[in-house]
């Protein structure tokens, strides 16, 4: 299911326009997108993918979607992490704490 369909009883923003088949797709923790939990960890694939997770187990917990979906849903949460380079993460204890960003190494 994507940010853009309707999730627990909250529809889709109305204002939604996808940017463009040139935009890899990324992964989202279902947890994150219907607010149980907040975003934890951020991280910018080499090839422009995203992760948003919410730092819990992501086994039956995870979704494909395009991260300006994200981005346009948390902006208070999400906007300093829009230009996050490739190859880094952000990370944070919770909800409100400030975010860490760092390089990582993909295996």
């Amino acid at each position: 299911m994507s940010p853009k369909k309707k999730r627990k009883g909250r529809p889709a923003p109305r204002h939604h326009i996808c940017r463009g088949p040139g935009e890899p797709l990324s992964i989202a923790s279902t947890r994150v997108i219907d607010r149980s939990e907040p975003v934890r960890l951020v991280v910018r694939d080499r090839d422009g993918s995203r992760q948003f997770l919410d730092g819990l187990p992501i086994v039956d917990y995870a979704i494909s979607t395009h991260a300006h979906h994200l981005f346009d849903e948390f902006p208070v949460d999400l906007g300093r992490l829009r230009d996050l380079p490739r190859g880094h993460l952000a990370v944070r204890d919770g909800a409100g704490c400030p975010w860490r960003i760092e390089p990582f190494q993909e295996e």
